[in-house]
């Protein structure tokens, strides 16, 4: 394992009714002094067919703008699909990255969403 100066775990929990595409999972984090992040998302419906798309946007500029949006944030990788009762991880290296944030689409039959979702940024 390398050697990091430093490693600070966050989480939180996403519970919306709405399925609108683009809802803010992780607001944007200054990542300039970080070296790489590590996230988890978790998918509590228990039903299989209910799947969360999950997006990690990064930005290079010295505000963090509007997460999502085209002309100011590029995905960083292809769509994570969490389906219901599971999990996936996504580790990226942050070297040159000043924002990161990330955004949740529900499915349509989410009528009620809960979503678990843990960041490890280490430096």
């Amino acid at each position: 394992m390398a050697n990091f100066k430093s490693a600070i775990l966050t989480t939180g929990s996403f519970s919306e009714s709405a399925t609108t595409a683009g809802q803010t999972l992780i607001a944007p984090v200054d990542v300039q002094n970080e070296d790489r992040l590590s996230f988890q998302f978790i998918n509590n419906d228990t039903t299989g067919t209910n799947k969360d798309t999950i997006k990690v946007y990064g930005r290079l500029a010295t505000t963090s703008g509007t997460l999502g949006l085209a002309s100011e944030w590029s995905q960083i990788g292809d769509d994570i699909v969490v389906s219901g009762s599971t999990n996936s991880l996504k580790a990226i290296s942050t070297t040159g990255l000043y924002w990161v944030g990330v955004t949740i689409d529900p499915t349509a039959t989410h009528a009620s969403l809960t979503s678990d979702w843990a960041m490890l940024r280490q430096a």
